[in-house]
């Protein structure tokens, strides 16, 4: 099982809370870190990079109140214009990846226009980072999805493109495993908390390792930081304990049912050989008086051969 750990007074901010999240990437002084988180994930695919960044929405509003999460859409300038969402959902959900498509449709439709419209818009991408692990998850820490053509496996439309981000799924425990950017911004994400010091020279990191100190933020994002990471802790502290409770009572039941079990089996295997053993002392007695074995078979109900091996003819 895994557990989350916390330290106090920990050096840097931890991002998966609604406040770190934002003050990393929510900023438009902290506009250079986005960009290059995103270049990270869209690094390879052979589309152009993300050169600007517009947030269109400071912070979009939830669909539902009880939602922890922190989402952006943002207009992001490229050779060929995309629009963007990208959100840190730190609470299980399991709506989570029907209202990720939602997200996603959403921000096509509101790109139409009243009048006469050619149906032109940005593609949008949504980038959607979870603290746990999606429905029927097979191990990988991204997973990537996009219209394509079910025959021919080939891009059927650009217009919308879903990458996840599993944090839960990313084993690489030091900064030396990490083989590229986008795992450095992974291992960043997930051990934050827990570092002393920036592990990554590239100059990107530098300016999140400044950016994310603790130390250096105001006084108004150090109050609502703490109120952020208090309800984080909170919330993965019940559902550590529920864990944990959970397993002592699956592991207490199971054992109960063991012994339940064991003992039956071992009733019912003691009566069946003393049984066993009851009918091969009867044909021990009958064969001294001379019966045969054929008859001692017909009241005993032990076959012959097994009645030959143990008395003989």
């Amino acid at each position: 099982m895994r557990y989350h750990t916390y330290k106090e007074g920990g050096t840097f901010i931890n991002p998966l809370t609604d406040s770190g999240f934002k003050i990393l990437f929510g900023r438009e002084s902290s506009r250079d870190i986005l960009i290059g988180f995103l270049n990270a994930i869209f690094d390879g695919d052979g589309r152009d990079p993300v050169t600007e960044v517009t947030y269109l929405d400071k912070e979009k509003p939830k669909e539902q109140g009880e939602e922890r999460s922190v989402i952006y859409d943002l207009h992001c300038k490229t050779q060929n214009n995309r629009r963007f969402i990208v959100e840190m959902q730190n609470r299980s959900q399991s709506y989570f990846i029907n209202r990720t498509v939602f997200y996603v449709a959403r921000a096509i439709t509101e790109q139409g226009c009243p009048d006469k419209w050619d149906y032109s818009f940005m593609p949008v991408y949504g980038v959607f980072i979870s603290d746990f692990t999606l429905k029927d998850s097979d191990g990988r820490v991204r997973v990537d999805a996009e219209l394509r053509d079910m025959e021919n496996n080939k891009q059927f439309s650009d217009a919308m493109r879903l990458v996840y981000i599993q944090l839960p799924n990313f084993r690489k425990s030091s900064p030396e495993e990490c083989e590229n950017h986008l795992e450095k911004w992974i291992y960043l994400l997930k051990n934050m908390t827990t570092m002393e010091r920036m592990p990554f020279v590239d100059k990107i990191f530098k300016r999140v390792e400044n950016v994310a100190r603790v130390e250096n933020l105001s006084p108004e994002d150090r109050r609502q930081y703490e109120r952020d990471l208090k309800f984080y802790r909170d919330y993965h502290n019940t559902i550590d304990f529920a864990k944990s409770e959970g397993m002592a009572k699956g592991m207490a039941k199971g054992m109960a049912k063991g012994m339940a079990q064991g003992m039956a089996q071992g009733m019912a295997q003691g009566m069946a050989k003393g049984i066993s053993r009851g009918l091969m002392i009867a044909a021990e007695n009958m064969f001294k008086a001379g019966h045969s074995l054929p008859e001692i078979a017909a009241v005993t109900g032990l076959p012959v051969e097994e009645l030959r091996g143990k008395l003989g003819d």
